[in-house]
């Protein structure tokens, strides 16, 4: 009998499924460290060497680093032994993590060596990281996955309330301190890791032998031919540039002026908690409303407020736009993800999820470029006016094109995803 199902066959509730909790555990873990250092990196490069402009050129390395590592690391999760992957992944930013501790404790900081250390620690995660993600098909029913995204993106929320006011804090202390909160999320990580039971080969013993090259082939025809997917894709890269570039612009230009950074992690915490409380009612949203229709609302808050931000000061102005943009974020993610997830084989998440990954991440190296290069060229307000376009022609996009808007609700998933011929195996 599954670790997922009870004696009657049903599936169990996911408080309930011990692998999943273990999973979950670790990712919390993770997650709860590395939302404070993603805050803090950018700060820690700032004052570390005095430049926006210095954040701009790392952050581009940094991005650089998780490009490339997604198709090797997708390939790899649909070909080795996924629990093995992500102990990799936890050990490995561990250590890397410790390095980039030592170099801020020695007082030995510079831009090469912050490059050289962010593209390392993030060609790790792309290369290892995503096998956790494929993992959670193997584990969850999936009847249960919209209710497990939604999960996902209120715990990540609820991390977020905390993890700007504490970056700041332990910023404060030393520029080191929130690196090492994330070794400790690793190692927390690579412990929940050895706890789990299940198996989680990605192909059966007796599957016969393929090539790297076929695997590759195989799964970019099979994503291609979802004109969907491509829409979908599409309006993600521009929307990861937009709000990211948004959130970062406001970010430094604060800290510019000699804001604190606790001060400004009160900003990141309005944020996460707008989207807890999207978390909180995500189920039941993507339960009863189409989830094209979810996404669309979603991007037209977006888009509305990234248009405001430019014109807003202080940090109650800020806050309630960031409210605004944050509220949509996790109904559409759960809607979204869980459908994809849905129709994509288990055997091939590794590979379309790298493939996702690299079309929606695909602008995020130049974020931090254009970001850091606009607030020293041309200033804030204009900088954000580019960042906010952006988001306005992602929410054109997906509302002009057919198929992201015929998404139906949870429940009709399955027999949309045959109607369209979309796989579901």
């Amino acid at each position: 009998m599954s670790t997922s199902t009870s004696d009657t066959g049903e599936p169990l509730p996911l408080r309930r499924n011990r692998e999943y909790m273990t999973w979950m555990t670790g990712d919390l873990l993770l997650e709860a460290g590395g939302g404070v250092a993603a805050f803090a990196f950018p700060l820690v490069t700032l004052y570390a060497t005095g430049s926006a402009e210095a954040v701009g050129i790392v952050g581009l390395v940094e991005g650089l680093g998780v490009l490339g590592g997604m198709l090797p690391g997708g390939v790899l999760a649909d070909r080795v032994d996924r629990k093995r992957l992500r102990l990799l992944s936890a050990g490995f930013g561990a250590l890397l993590q410790a390095l980039l501790i030592a170099i801020l404790v020695l007082g030995a900081a510079s831009v090469p060596l912050l490059a050289v250390l962010a593209f390392a620690d993030r060609f790790r995660a792309g290369v290892l990281g995503s096998a956790s993600g494929a993992m959670l098909k193997q584990i969850v029913p999936p009847a249960q996955l919209p209710r497990a995204f939604a999960i996902n993106e209120g715990r990540g929320a609820a991390i977020e309330l905390g993890a700007g006011p504490l970056g700041g804090a332990l910023l404060a202390l030393h520029l080191a301190a929130p690196s090492l909160l994330l070794v400790l999320g690793q190692l927390s990580a690579l412990v929940s890791t050895l706890l789990l039971r299940g198996d989680y080969r990605p192909r059966a013993l007796d599957a016969p032998g393929t090539t790297v090259r076929a695997d590759l082939r195989e799964a970019l025809r099979w994503a291609v031919g979802q004109q969907m997917r491509l829409q979908l894709l599409t309006v993600g890269a521009l929307v990861n540039f937009g709000l990211n570039g948004v959130l970062l612009t406001v970010g430094l230009q604060l800290a510019i002026v000699g804001m604190a950074p606790a001060r400004i992690g009160l900003l990141a915490t309005a944020l996460a908690v707008s989207i807890l409380v999207g978390a909180l009612i995500a189920p039941r949203i993507v339960e009863k409303v189409p989830s094209g229709a979810v996404v669309l609302v979603a991007l037209g808050l977006l888009a509305a407020a990234a248009a405001a931000v430019p014109f807003a000061s202080g940090l109650i102005g800020y806050a309630a736009l960031y409210a605004v943009m944050g509220i949509g974020l996790a109904p559409a993610n759960a809607a979204i993800q869980g459908f994809l997830l849905h129709i994509t084989p288990t055997a091939m998440q590794g590979r379309v999820m790298s493939l996702n990954g690299l079309v929606a991440l695909g602008l995020m190296p130049l974020m931090p470029m254009a970001a850091g290069w606009g607030l020293a060229h041309v200033g804030p307000r204009t900088t954000l006016l580019v960042f906010a376009g952006v988001c306005v022609l992602a929410l054109a996009i997906a509302a002009l094109g057919p198929h992201l808007r015929r998404v139906p609700a949870a429940p009709l998933w399955d027999a949309h995803a045959r109607a369209e011929g979309l796989s579901t195996s």
